[in-house]
């Protein structure tokens, strides 16, 4: 029986742990649940979708069915006549331009609608970047707090030690001040590390609107890679390019108005004098054929105008495109470099933080035989605890450049979002 209670708790322990914890893809997952931005990128993709319809729909003919009664006051009607005439009509009418501006309002509810797709796939990269690095920042500034209390434990030991010392005279009373000022010192240091870390709590659970319940982040797995990349394209300048693309279409049609209005017109109409639910005795009223064409001479001066303001914009937004092109190529390879100098900065904290401890240990021993003074000491006690902090530090960033360039050459967030 102890065995089966001992098997169910090494069981259960495990999932309470789990279940107190908070992991990288939850608090993402609920990120993205919540976000504002989100929501408003979806009315408008589905904003986009409804224009494309609307645009195909401007297609169709337009057909049009109705039903009249009138009365005729000047009439004179013969017995059992009534002066009341019913009709039923139903017209059929679609009209083609040479400039058909069908054509490009769908062209361009097309490309608006990838705009629309591409702009609420950078939102989800974004808030997903935002909320990775916003729980890395938590993991430092625990990291930070840590250190920064076995500091404040370390030098508690020492200023003790001193004190025993001063006692007994191995120690003057400026050693003793001093070590009471370094402990103050550290004290300060836990306390902001300690006020730091809260307020980075509060404002990652505040994003996220949700309460912080003081869970645990558990730190994620991260692998570096070093692979050198050419910049291809991305998000942002896939919409630069369909806006482009927009007014390229734009300015064909200001263009395309320097020509006549042509047009081709078919409408026929079916009409009923008599009785409106006799459907059989519906004749054809009237069915023609138009062909139409037209020019607005004085309208040339404006269109020209238009034309030009439309080609100079035109020509500023290639010039646009291909700037961000180049810069992005720019950014991709200043992060690649900023990759590899962390990656080597990070292996040589490694080596410096073993000598470092190392030393320290040598110090701490020294010191208390008096062989060193207590300057010594604190020369290789801080230059440990900065390298320490650096370590930290230089660790995360590494992490945030990692997926920094992902979300430059809009990849997946640590290939999932």
């Amino acid at each position: 029986m102890k065995k089966i209670l001992s098997m169910i708790i090494l069981i259960i322990l495990p999932l309470i742990c789990l279940a107190e914890q908070y992991t990288m893809e939850e608090l993402v997952n609920i990120g993205l649940e919540n976000s504002y931005d989100i929501q408003k990128e979806i009315v408008s993709k589905k904003n986009s979708t409804s224009l494309l319809r609307s645009s195909i729909y401007s297609i169709l003919p337009t057909v049009t069915a109705g039903v009249e009664k009138v009365k005729y006051y000047d009439q004179i009607y013969e017995p059992n006549e009534t002066d009341w005439n019913n009709s039923g009509y139903l017209t059929l009418s679609k009209s083609f331009f040479l400039n058909e501006p069908s054509y490009y309002n769908i062209r361009t509810s097309i490309y608006g609608m990838k705009n629309a797709q591409r702009a609420l796939d950078e939102t989800r990269k974004q808030i997903a970047y935002y909320v990775f690095a916003s729980y890395l920042d938590v993991l430092e500034l625990q990291e930070t707090l840590e250190i920064q209390q076995k500091n404040l434990e370390l030098q508690n030991k020492i200023q003790q030690q001193i004190k025993v010392q001063y006692e007994t005279g191995n120690k003057s009373l400026l050693e003793l001040k001093q070590s009471e000022v370094s402990l103050i010192d550290y004290e300060i240091a836990v306390n902001e590390a300690t006020n730091s870390l809260s307020k980075t709590r509060k404002d990652l659970f505040s994003y996220l609107n949700i309460n912080d319940d003081g869970f645990e982040f558990v730190v994620p797995d991260f692998k570096i890679n070093l692979e050198k990349l050419e910049f291809q394209s991305n998000n942002l300048l896939e919409q630069k390019l369909n806006t482009l693309k927009i007014n390229k279409l734009l300015h064909l049609q200001t263009t395309m108005n320097f020509l006549p209005t042509i047009s081709i017109g078919y409408s026929f109409d079916h009409l009923d004098q008599d009785d409106v639910t006799a459907f059989s005795e519906y004749t054809r009223n009237s069915q023609y054929l138009s062909l139409s064409a037209s020019w607005n001479i004085f309208g040339l001066m404006d269109n020209y105008e238009k034309t030009i303001r439309s080609k100079r914009n035109l020509k500023i937004q290639k010039l646009d495109y291909e700037k961000s092109e180049r810069d992005y190529g720019i950014q991709l390879n200043n992060l690649q470099n900023d990759v590899e100098t962390l990656k080597r900065s990070f292996d040589l904290y490694d080596e410096k933080l073993h000598l470092a401890e190392e030393n320290l240990n040598m110090a701490q021993e020294h010191f208390r035989l008096g062989m060193i003074s207590l300057l010594d000491m604190d020369r290789s006690k801080i230059d440990f605890q900065n390298t320490q902090l650096a370590r930290i530090q230089n660790h995360y960033q590494l992490m945030k450049k990692q997926e920094e360039i992902n979300l430059l050459l809009s990849s997946k967030i640590l290939g999932k979002w």
